[in-house]
């Protein structure tokens, strides 16, 4: 499909929902490809499916941002019993989660990326190989250099993890100093 993360040529976002434009579905679909590609766990990030981006008060102070995707639950993403092995559910909670905060970013003009602080997951219960997820992730802090996002992922109707993730974007220097003292 051309909303696959492993980014096409040409790129088709018409299947992609939300109520973004088209080119910022094709920025938020580039940059989560650009973070899944030839790293950890890519093969598994290079089938997450963006399928709707969305970004609410823009000009405000509440803006807010959520990205779906969704993926088969794979044999090679299972534990010994057949259910979503609890690292793979962590794995696609990182970049699925930091991907609100992104696309929050992008629409607000400021750098949503960071790298993780915490993450806190609660795996309420199990999926199989062969179910369909959806990872449903929202943006809920972006200040200074701190972001935070909520992320769940949904088997039909039944909550199977949800998640708070917490990221920091490191400072910027400058010939060597810190540009920003003691402001988180």
């Amino acid at each position: 499909m051309a909303n696959r993360t492993s980014t096409p040529r040409a790129i088709d976002v018409s299947r992609i929902k939300g109520n973004v434009s088209e080119d910022e579905k094709i920025s938020a679909l580039k940059i989560f490809s650009h973070f899944v590609d030839k790293s950890y766990g890519d093969y598994v990030g290079r089938r997450l499916e963006l399928v709707e981006v969305n970004v609410w008060g823009k000009s405000g102070p509440a803006a807010s941002a959520e990205t779906v995707f969704e993926i088969d639950v794979a044999k090679d993403m299972c534990n010994i019993f057949g259910n979503l092995h609890g690292g793979c559910a962590a794995y696609m909670v990182d970049p699925c989660s930091v991907s609100s905060l992104v696309v929050l970013g992008n629409a607000t003009g400021v750098d949503g990326s960071g790298v993780s602080q915490s993450m806190n997951l609660i795996w309420h219960q199990p999926a199989r190989a062969g179910d369909k997820l959806r990872i449903v992730s929202t943006s809920v802090f972006i200040h200074g250099r701190v972001r935070s996002a909520r992320c769940e992922i949904w088997n039909g109707e039944k909550l199977c993890v949800s998640a708070v993730h917490s990221t920091i974007n490191p400072r910027k220097k400058k010939n060597g100093q810190d540009t920003e003292k003691g402001k988180l």
